[in-house]
């Protein structure tokens, strides 16, 4: 199998000037580009305005740069011999615009509108608000802790699944594709798009697919490989191991090779390593990096099912022997007796007689202090009933109050999308208007 290049940072189009200039609109004005944000193999990221609706979106360009070349703001092949197989990625790009537009998710960010423009394609995407993960692991002030990591992964495995149940993979899951908000809300950004699509079915392409070292599976790097949801999940565990560790993992193409030469794998395990993880959750992340796709967790479903059955087991908690409390009294009042002995000896009192309420039924006499020892072994044992109805009770609200936040999302969500499409049949209007009394100007008289 042929191997794949790796794009380097240094050859992006931003460093060979192949981004759309800064004011430049789309779509008939609707969208005006402001700077190029990011660059990868088969296209360009703008930040850009929505000048209806007056709000920052994001806007992805179609470029593979293998094939095509810039003149002024239209995009052309390199080669009369590449317009079938660009014409080939725009129509891949497109359609895997239309299945992303379909993932209504909260934690993957949604594409509101996909075009063909300068002889390209574009998606139009929101702006999260957010910090990526890699500036998260970066930044030792704002470490995640275990459960914060834990529920990051619980919602990015359940948006995957829904990836995946659509017949789609991201193909670039890493720590500066994963956004958090400032509530610690997790974001699927940057899809892979057609990339692997069309590396299969291109010569020129398939000789170039975009792959980060450490977090990309070995498939990845070989043009033909097989891959599936194992490929994506390989990533997302890599990340993972990211955000745990403090340090990517070794390159998949490392490890092969070590291992090729009968040396050992260069990939140090998480389990065993970080105590403040249960194990078989790390453990988890350490098979879903194993280098044979057959080794790995095949499902973000599966991975999401050994995640519930750790949660739902129970937790032993070992308690240290101690003595019983009749012993530890016994003690007490033995040494209480040899300091007042130590002191001389005390005069001799005649005993009280037991009060009558300390004689029980059965004829036994149990002494004051043993009521009032169980007195306060019951009011213990009541607070602690308490407050852990109380903390089931704000556990309860905090629920409540995320459900909530998520439909106030989703509903402001839906309010910006009838709003966008009440703005765009305006704007068709205008624009048919316009067209008519031009027309109608045209007619000679």
């Amino acid at each position: 199998m042929q191997e794949t290049r790796i794009i380097d940072a240094s050859e992006t189009y931003e460093a060979q000037g192949q981004g759309l200039p800064t004011g430049l609109e789309l779509l008939g004005g609707k969208f005006k580009i402001d700077h190029q944000i990011g660059a990868g193999g088969f296209g360009i990221t703008y930040l850009a305005k929505d000048t209806f609706l007056e709000r920052a979106v994001v806007v992805k360009e179609c470029f593979p740069e293998s094939i095509c070349m810039r003149f002024g703001s239209r995009v052309t092949v390199n080669s009369p011999n590449h317009e079938a197989q660009f014409r080939k990625i725009v129509e891949m790009f497109m359609r895997e615009a239309r299945s992303i537009a379909k993932l209504r998710h909260p934690n993957i960010v949604t594409v509101h509108q996909a075009f063909e423009e300068n002889g390209s394609a574009y998606m139009v995407l929101d702006l999260f608000d957010g910090r990526d993960l890699l500036d998260l692991i970066e930044d030792d002030n704002d470490a995640l802790s275990p459960d914060q990591v834990r529920e990051v992964l619980v919602k990015l495995l359940d948006a995957i699944d829904l990836v995946h149940r659509n017949d789609l993979l991201h193909r670039d899951i890493s720590p500066d594709n994963i956004l958090l908000d400032k509530w610690g809300t997790p974001a699927l950004i940057d899809f892979g798009a057609a990339r692997e699509d069309a590396s299969l079915k291109t010569n020129a392409v398939s000789t170039m697919l975009v792959v980060k070292d450490g977090y990309s599976p070995h498939e990845f790097y070989v043009s033909g490989g097989k891959q599936g949801p194992f490929s994506d999940l390989y990533a997302l565990a890599a990340t993972m191991y990211h955000v745990i560790s403090g340090e990517a993992p070794p390159s998949s193409q490392t490890r092969v090779s070590d291992m090729a030469d009968q040396n050992d794998d260069p990939y140090q395990p998480l389990a065993g390593r970080f105590p403040q993880f249960e194990m078989s959750f790390l453990q988890a992340i350490d098979q879903a990096m194993s280098i044979a796709p057959r080794d790995r967790i095949q499902s973000a479903k599966e991975w999401l099912s050994l995640i519930e059955q750790e949660t739902k087991k129970v937790k032993t908690v070992h308690i240290p022997q101690s003595k019983s409390l009749t012993k530890t009294l016994s003690e007490l009042i033995a040494e209480t007796n040899k300091h007042v002995s130590d002191d001389g000896p005390a005069p001799q009192k005649p005993a009280p007689a037991p009060r009558i309420d300390a004689v029980k039924s059965d004829g036994t006499f149990h002494p004051e202090w043993v009521e009032e020892f169980n007195r306060e072994t019951i009011e213990v044992a009541q607070r602690k009933r308490a407050e852990a109805k109380e903390a089931a009770r704000r556990a309860e609200e905090a629920r409540r109050a995320e459900a909530m936040r998520l439909a106030e999302q989703a509903r402001l969500a839906q309010e910006a999308r009838e709003a966008e499409q009440t703005q765009q049949a305006a704007a068709d209007e205008a624009i048919s208007s316009k067209i008519l009394e031009w027309v109608t100007r045209a007619k000679p008289s």
